[in-house]
């Protein structure tokens, strides 16, 4: 391994011709000037593993001339995992459509939320990274942990989901609330946008690439705010990935209205994360090449390259961040003062949820032993 602070200049080579081929997968940029080595091709496969991209960067090597490809052996084991991808994304979509279909015969609408929905935007859906199914339930809170409970009596609730033993593919994370937030009076008013969301149609029906069935999933108005929250609770919380990024790069790639941009600004405002979407645009634009004219704010360099700091030290998920101690956080206590100690770092640039945090999570641990 390459050592940050003996050769960054190695190490900032690797990541921009990582980034420049990302470029190239999605459609935004151009092939490199010079091929890339054997060595360079596994780095950038390392680092594309690293942020769960190995499917979607396919592209790029597909689009390279022939003398600029990865070596033959390197390219066919690409291919192998890819299609592996394939095949995951495949099971997972069909389980997404029986899930839905098992909560329609209970008499509840449901949404499918990010992953497998968002990746319908994709050139080649079943390309993205899959993980969970995450469904948001039509009914109550009382309603829907009253149906978990019948349908499986060890489900654990938490405040926007309950974890019910549903499928054998994948984890199913069954939400009351797509999201929430720490800050009260932010949460107050996320919780009344979502339920406008429901009163507006409750999504839309699509057809998961792969199977028969149709599923409900977010229109674009919703997953423009959504995706962005997502997003700013894994980064405060964990990690946030360069595929979360990705997801919301082909969302706001989509044709808007001035009228539907001004919108989302003034959620993003009534939220208290324009600071954060600023600073997502700055990645959209510098990392996959989105165009201003699709964002509903101006790009933040500052905050923006902060962000893209964290997003790589940390990768998908936090799963590599050297501050986060695995151990630590298999208890209460330790995922308690692990979260709020990576919290903190981030108060300068985003205090009106940091600060709320630790009040947020001693309410929310005297709530479930309360209920439970």
């Amino acid at each position: 391994a390459v050592h940050p602070q003996r050769d960054k200049g190695n190490v900032m080579g690797k990541e921009n011709r990582f980034f420049q081929l990302l470029k190239l997968a999605v459609g935004t940029g151009s092939a490199p000037e010079t091929p890339l080595s054997a060595q360079e091709w596994i780095e950038v496969l390392e680092l594309a593993e690293k942020q769960k991209l190995t499917g979607v960067l396919l592209g790029a090597a597909e689009v390279l001339p022939a003398a600029s490809k990865p070596p033959r052996p390197l390219l066919m084991q690409w291919i192998g995992r890819t299609h592996q991808i394939e095949r995951v994304n495949q099971a997972i979509n069909k389980e997404a459509v029986r899930v839905s279909e098992f909560f329609a015969r209970k008499g509840m609408r449901s949404m499918i939320l990010k992953g497998q929905g968002v990746a319908q935007l994709y050139p080649h859906p079943l390309r993205r990274m899959p993980g969970d199914i995450d469904i948001w339930l039509e009914g109550s809170r009382k309603e829907i942990i009253r149906l978990a409970r019948e349908t499986d009596p060890k489900a654990e609730v938490v405040y926007h989901h309950v974890d019910m033993e549903l499928s054998k593919v994948c984890e199913v994370e069954v939400h009351t609330t797509p999201s929430w937030m720490f800050n009260p009076l932010t949460n107050y008013r996320l919780q009344a946008l979502c339920r406008q969301w429901k009163r507006n149609g409750f999504g839309q029906e699509t057809t998961l690439e792969g199977t028969d069935g149709s599923v409900r999933v977010p229109e674009g108005e919703m997953n423009r705010v959504f995706l962005v929250l997502h997003a700013y609770r894994h980064l405060l919380s964990e990690g946030v990935g360069l595929r979360q990024l990705m997801d919301i790069f082909y969302v706001f790639r989509q044709e808007t209205s001035p009228e539907e941009r001004a919108r989302t600004a003034r959620q993003w405002r009534a939220l208290q994360m324009t600071d954060f979407a600023a600073a997502v645009m700055w990645v959209l634009e510098t990392i996959f090449g989105l165009e201003r004219k699709y964002m509903p704010v101006s790009p933040s360099e500052r905050k923006g390259r902060r962000l893209l700091e964290e997003i790589m030290r940390a990768g998908n998920f936090g799963q590599f961040d050297p501050r986060l101690s695995r151990e630590r956080m298999q208890t209460d206590g330790g995922r308690f003062s692990t979260s709020l100690k990576r919290m903190w770092g981030f108060v300068h640039d985003y205090p009106q949820e940091v600060c709320w945090a630790p009040f947020f999570k001693i309410w929310h641990y005297g709530w479930r032993k309360m209920k439970n």
